[in-house]
């Protein structure tokens, strides 16, 4: 397998690199940045796969052509990933454009990515926004998810994808996006303190007790 060489540049198993591009609110590019991409594709002759994470993934890359591509993701509002930090949070569209929705999603969202989006973090911390309880965004089995409700976000914490899949169990409610931002910041800092290479958030919490864990983060 490649070795990495360049911060951005993702080895993968055929030999090839690919790139992680970061989506904020899971809503598509300015009409610029699509041309700027489907520009790329034809020049670099790689592909652009959607994640289910709401990234796009560009694929198929060598060293000399992965390079390029970085340097038109500069041009671009899009934003490669080139460190390991806290990422975009998953998000439904919400209010007002879903009719189940209970709560705006986006405005969370930008205030997540504008605030926290760069903190340094071990793996793997996944954060989701759902604008009602429907969950469409899978936010109910994330690490931390927030589930609109008539009142506000239902907090939901431990819960993950995978082949022993879990769902998060409910912890509490906040009412703005201030309070948001001080939990995530605050599990984020008490995950660092307690993972250094790879986990998950539930075995932080199972190792140091539910009770505990809702205190040092105030829930």
């Amino acid at each position: 397998m490649s070795q990495v060489t360049v911060p951005g540049l993702v080895p993968q198993k055929d030999g090839s690199f690919a790139i992680y591009v970061e989506v904020p609110k899971g809503a598509c590019p300015t009409a610029k940045d699509f041309q700027s991409l489907a520009q790329m594709m034809n020049e670099l002759k790689c592909k652009v796969h959607i994640t289910t994470a709401q990234k796009l993934m560009i694929l198929d890359l060598d060293e000399e052509r992965g390079k390029k591509a970085l340097e038109y993701l500069a041009e671009t509002n899009l934003y490669a990933k080139t460190a390991l930090d806290l990422s975009q949070p998953r998000v439904c569209v919400g209010k007002p454009y879903c009719k189940l929705a209970l709560q705006e999603t986006f405005p969370l969202s930008e205030t997540m990515m504008e605030k926290l989006a760069r903190e340094p973090i071990a793996r793997k911390i996944k954060v989701g926004i759902a604008g009602c309880p429907a969950c469409c965004s899978w936010a109910n089995v994330l690490d931390i998810g927030f589930v609109g409700v008539k009142s506000g976000f239902q907090v939901f914490i431990g819960g993950h994808g995978g082949a022993r899949a879990k769902v998060g169990e409910k912890m509490g409610l906040i009412t703005s996006h201030d309070q948001a931002v001080e939990l995530v910041a605050k599990i984020a800092k008490l995950f660092r303190e307690n993972v250094k290479i790879k986990s998950r958030l539930d075995r932080v919490i199972k190792k140091m007790g539910v009770e505990e864990f809702k205190k040092t983060v105030g829930l």
